[in-house]
């Protein structure tokens, strides 16, 4: 009994109080040691297989990457059959988690934020259906591409992560690119449609023959203004395609090329260069190898290339141009752009980009309801009316000049 006492004794002959076994209240502070309910570590894991990240989960609920990460080793993460929107089981996890804590709007253990947001729970069969069937029809997007196509002519707001799951369950696999060196370059961007067009011209073959691409993409819109396929590449199909931009668009305020024969030339102007003269359109030049002065029609290119070119047995010249127009068509007014918001380029180069934003947030936001909320949303070729500019003033070098529909006026000095 003597030895029984004093074992319970240490130190300076403070008795040592019995230990008790704590129990994790769901928004604690996360102490080591503190044990969590099995309720509450499933209900983490909802949030985690709906697509919420451990960082949000973390700065939510209060709980640890590291003993996220642990759960999920551990039980693996429960799959969520809900239709789109925030369902009912993971409705039921916010719910749960921050039952009971008194927290303010938008802050932990306050009642759910009502703005809109991406889908945290799991696809519906119609959904997965669509993301499916973009897949099919375009084989080299990615789940950002599908998620910007669906959101522009859907009114969809779906998760990036939502959309790989269901890509990658039916057997596709999915890239996951570094955004890190394109944050290193300088970006630029034209302020209005036509003030700067970007013209290059892609080879390639099909089957013994080589052809020849000819571009010319609006800078502002990412808008293809021409295009033309030709068998051999020379300054005189150089200004053959730019009259047809022209022709249909109006005159742009400058174009930019690389150093390409039918551009420039050593000896003097080349047929490109008296053509840009005579029309009063300023000539840029990218520097020596460097492609990234024209990115956007680079990667319209590259685009072209993965899509159409590489992907289909084309047999001859003509099947080429007719299936290249296609191509151009679906890439101005039916594909969505991840460079410029989601939209169309049409949607920017005819003034419509206020208009079919307005409509993609309305419904996203669930402002239109009934038969309408399952329909998709109008393009540019289905509805373009709008404002569109015809008239300009531009100050250029202390001289006044008016632009009207391609035209240029020079008006005389500024007085100030």
């Amino acid at each position: 009994m003597k030895r029984k006492q004093q074992s319970q004794n240490v130190g300076n002959g403070r008795r040592r109080k019995p230990q008790q076994r704590r129990t994790r209240d769901p928004k604690g502070s996360g102490a080591k040691g503190v044990r969590y309910t099995e309720k509450f570590k499933k209900d983490c894991l909802k949030l985690l297989s709906g697509g919420m990240t451990k960082v949000a989960v973390k700065k939510r609920l209060g709980v640890s990457e590291l003993t996220l990460g642990r759960w999920e080793k551990r039980y693996g993460l429960p799959r969520l059959d809900a239709p789109r929107g925030r369902s009912a089981a993971a409705a039921e996890a916010h719910q749960d988690c921050e039952a009971g804590t008194g927290g303010g709007e938008g802050q932990p253990g306050g009642p759910l934020s009502s703005a809109p947001h991406d889908n945290i729970a799991g696809l519906a069969q119609k959904e997965v259906d669509e993301i499916l069937k973009l897949k099919k029809a375009h084989f080299t997007m990615g789940p950002a591409q599908i998620r910007a196509q669906l959101k522009r002519f859907r009114g969809w707001r779906l998760s990036v992560k939502a959309i790989a799951r269901a890509l990658k369950a039916h057997g596709y696999q999915v890239e996951h690119r570094s955004a890190r060196d394109e944050q290193s370059l300088m970006r630029f961007e034209a302020p209005h449609p036509n003030a700067l067009w970007m013209m290059d011209a892609l080879s390639f073959r099909v089957h013994e023959q080589r052809l020849y691409l000819h571009l010319i993409i609006d800078d502002f819109s990412r808008f293809i203004v021409a295009h033309a396929v030709s068998e051999e590449i020379t300054a005189e199909e150089a200004v053959a395609t730019l009259q047809t931009a022209i022709a249909q668009h109006g005159k742009p305020e400058r174009m930019l090329t690389d150093r390409g024969g039918q551009f420039v030339s050593l000896r003097g102007l080349t047929a490109f260069g008296r053509f840009l003269q005579a029309e009063l359109i300023d000539h840029s030049v990218s520097r020596a190898y460097h492609p990234q002065t024209l990115g956007k029609v680079e990667s319209v290119n590259r685009a072209i290339q993965k899509e159409l070119l590489y992907l289909h047995e084309l047999r001859n010249a003509e099947e080429t141009r007719a299936k290249v127009a296609a191509w151009v068509e679906h890439f101005n007014y039916r594909r969505a752009h991840l460079g410029i918001d989601g939209l169309v380029p049409a949607d920017r180069y005819f003034g419509l980009q206020a208009r079919a934003i307005a409509e993609v947030q309305a419904r996203s936001r669930g402002r239109v309801a009934g038969e309408a909320g399952s329909s998709r949303i109008q393009g540019p070729l289905d509805d373009l009316h709008g404002p569109l500019e015809l008239l300009r003033f531009v100050l250029l070098d202390g001289q006044l000049e008016m632009r009207f529909c391609g035209l240029r006026f020079v008006l005389g000095s500024a007085a100030k």
